[in-house]
């Protein structure tokens, strides 16, 4: 069977095709991102959920900024009162669960996201194991596979 489609109809094809394997491809790199689980180590930029003290409302703290906030009674308590929920931040989405005592917080934007997973002791975030999603990095090894992809889909139409 012979195509009869021509030269833009046919790169149109490839592009849509090649766009679709790197959303596809960077949504599985997202999602199987590594966690680290041995000695975890806070980072100043993560944010854990709690109850700010002025509007009674779950709010997001910077771990760099929650000595500061606990010295100056910023929040109210580390234990939302909701054991899931999500909060619109100035420049990120604050995302929480809580199971089995532990919390898992996801922090994300257009160009990261992070989850933590910590539990309390004696009002006092203990972390257990985080997960560093660099999503610009995540693309770029989206483009790589779905250009290893094209080359594969390809090299096997030139085979027939």
């Amino acid at each position: 069977m012979e195509d009869k489609r021509g030269f833009f109809a046919t790169i149109f094809t490839a592009l849509m095709i090649f766009s679709g394997l790197v959303g596809v491809c960077t949504v599985a790199f997202i999602s199987s991102w590594p966690w680290e689980k041995k000695d975890p180590v806070w980072k100043p930029a993560f944010r854990i959920v709690a109850v700010c003290a002025a509007t009674k409302e779950p709010c997001g703290i910077a771990y760099g900024d929650f000595a500061e906030a606990k010295a100056k009674g910023l929040y109210a308590s580390l234990e939302p009162a909701q054991p899931a929920g999500d909060v619109e931040e100035e420049k990120n989405w604050l995302k929480w669960k809580k199971e089995d005592g532990i919390y898992e917080v996801k922090a994300s934007s257009w160009y990261f996201q992070n989850t933590i997973r910590y539990k309390l002791e004696n009002e006092t975030p203990v972390l257990v194991a985080y997960q560093d999603v660099d999503v610009s990095r995540a693309f770029t090894y989206g483009i790589g596979a779905a250009l290893f992809m094209m080359a594969g889909l390809y090299l096997r139409k030139l085979r027939k």
